[in-house]
């Protein structure tokens, strides 16, 4: 879009109030090229729209609003919001893990994910485990989904990110050892909360692969005893009420493209 004015001036508001009498030479995705309304020597200058509220034409009654692009979910439309994952690091631990994602807006999504246990690969020395878990992560993007390399933003779920979480779990986990002709179990119920950072690939708009890691806390109750009292939950391990997370997601995405703003 370019607009190029000789006999009236343009008006640029700034988010600090100050307006800016100008003539607009350009207007691009992210910047406003101006030269000010009465330098005689015409000299140009460029503005960024992330630090202008509203851009006033001299022949148009309609100004140009200015939003932040972050934050305007019609660049998303063509995005499916729902993504439904497998956690294979869960499953190495005799855990299977199911997610669901949502996006809720550009930058921010929510997600939960139930662990059955015993359901997945036996690890060794264990003899059997048993119990359900419940997490929810609250994941807020640090990355932009714009680059200028490319015409369009990445997928709304796609990039790093950060996600503070909560949990439930309740559970016992058999282990035999045979150097001991022994067999001991540890039983555990209680909450963890903890913070997660990760990375999210999408793939051609279908598939995700997901990876993070994370520090967490658990309190409850725990009774028996197991080598070094190490508390297993599928895809975290710690002892001290500290426990540490590693996650490696494939998904697949599902639902509307549709990404309306409520």
């Amino acid at each position: 879009m370019a607009c190029i004015n000789t006999f009236a001036q343009d008006v640029i508001t700034k988010k600090d109030g100050k307006k800016l009498e100008v003539i607009i030479k350009r207007v691009t995705k992210n910047k406003i090229e101006y030269t000010l309304f009465n330098d005689p020597n015409k000299v140009e200058y460029t503005i960024d729209k992330v630090l202008i509220t509203n851009v006033q034409f001299a022949f148009k009654q309609k100004g140009l609003d200015v939003k932040d692009p972050e934050k305007n979910p019609y660049y998303f439309t063509e995005d499916k919001i729902n993504n439904v994952l497998l956690n294979f690091s869960a499953f190495t631990g005799n855990t299977l893990a199911i997610a669901y994602e949502r996006a809720l807006l550009p930058g921010q999504s929510i997600m939960s994910e139930i662990k059955i246990y015993g359901a997945g690969s036996t690890p060794n020395l264990e003899t059997g485990r048993s119990g359900v878990g419940l997490d929810i992560h609250y994941r807020l993007k640090t990355k932009s989904f714009f680059s200028n390399k490319e015409y369009r933003p990445k997928h709304i779920l796609h990039g790093p990110y950060f996600a503070p979480m909560i949990g439930f779990s309740m559970g016992t986990i058999k282990e035999k050892y045979y150097y001991q002709n022994s067999s001991k179990d540890l039983k555990h119920t209680g909450f963890h909360f903890g913070l997660q950072y990760g990375n999210q690939w999408i793939i051609q708009r279908k598939i995700s692969i997901d990876a993070s890691f994370g520090y967490h806390y658990f309190f409850g109750s725990t009774s028996g005893n197991n080598e070094n009292n190490t508390l297993k939950l599928g895809n975290m391990i710690g002892n001290n009420n500290k426990l540490f997370s590693f996650n490696i997601r494939v998904g697949f995405l599902i639902g509307k493209k549709t990404y309306q703003k409520k």
